[in-house]
């Protein structure tokens, strides 16, 4: 049986679809209503008199054939959307969705976003912020940073681990002696999602330290951070939530940096996806600017044989 030779467009649909993970999220890439790029589909399909995609309840998934067409049709089709920027478009903005909670988006992010533009003059990107972990490929998104209370166990990205301590404003204390006071009298800033923060710790300690009773609890670390920034009592920051604020002066942390809460955070690239060098890129930017505000998990020793 003859099959008639599908179109370069079809073609391009069909592999944006599968880099993309989602119907929706292609449409959104190629410009295209949904319903367009799916009856695109279903014709290369017929074409073919094969199945290419899997419809799931959220997202799509390539069959086995699928999934190797693709595969061998990305490589050309990356090669003429390189040629064309380089030569013919070299002011398009290309789009790139990252998501992260809102709280890091606030603190971290946002201040390093004219950084990021000076980076990737020709990269727009689109933030989606929620405390809640997105699908990547269900939900279209190209990268995340991700919390994770304490270290994954299993192959990991780059980590960096997450460091907490006391801070409070400057008028409040600026020595030791001037905290561990203020610890004692003052208000304790209580950050309600991270309730155990202060217990924990205070367990740490090499030695006993006296905490006032006086509490107040607050939100999240964007109200904690921002109450002991204008002198109302004593915080936990959080690296890298409070880098910022204490380069700034706003903050200060007289007792020192040195705790480790066992919490990190990953950078992480959509699975399954094409890795262009873009997306390696921005991956690599985002590390390096959390490392400067971070400590970088050194990599598991590796076990000798027996």
């Amino acid at each position: 049986m003859s099959r008639t030779t599908p179109s370069l467009q079809a073609l391009h649909v069909f592999v944006t679809v599968v880099d993309a993970g989602s119907i929706r999220e292609a449409a959104e890439r190629l410009h295209r209503t949904e319903s367009a790029v799916s009856h695109q589909l279903r014709t290369l399909e017929r074409q073919l008199d094969a199945p290419l995609i899997e419809r799931l309840r959220r997202g799509i998934r390539p069959t086995a054939l699928g999934a190797r067409y693709a595969e061998r049709l990305g490589g050309p089709f990356a090669d003429i959307e390189r040629a064309t920027q380089q030569l013919f478009e070299p002011a398009t903005r290309r789009s790139m969705s990252l998501t992260l909670s809102p709280v890091l988006a606030s603190l971290w992010l946002v201040p390093r976003l004219a950084e990021f533009e000076a980076a990737f003059d020709d990269l727009s990107l689109r933030l989606v912020t929620t405390d809640r972990w997105l699908d990547l490929a269900g939900d279209g998104i190209d990268i995340a940073i991700r919390y994770h209370a304490r270290r994954p166990s299993g192959p990991s990205n780059r980590l960096f681990i997450e460091r907490g301590f006391p801070v409070c404003s400057p008028a409040v204390a600026t020595t030791e002696n001037q905290m561990r006071r203020a610890l004692a009298e003052g208000r304790i800033l209580v950050n309600q999602a991270q309730i155990d923060e202060w217990r924990l710790w205070r367990a740490a300690l090499a030695e006993p330290l006296e905490l006032s009773r006086r509490r107040e609890r607050l939100a999240d670390s964007n109200l904690t951070l921002e109450a002991a920034a204008q002198g109302y009592g004593i915080a936990m920051g959080r690296e890298p939530l409070v880098f910022d604020l204490l380069q700034r002066g706003r903050l200060v942390a007289p007792l020192g940096l040195d705790f480790p809460t066992g919490g990190v955070y990953e950078v992480q690239l959509r699975q399954g996806a094409t890795r262009t060098d873009v997306h390696q890129a921005v991956a690599a930017w985002l590390g390096d600017a959390l490392a400067q505000a971070m400590v970088t998990v050194p990599a598991e020793p590796e076990v000798a044989p027996t």
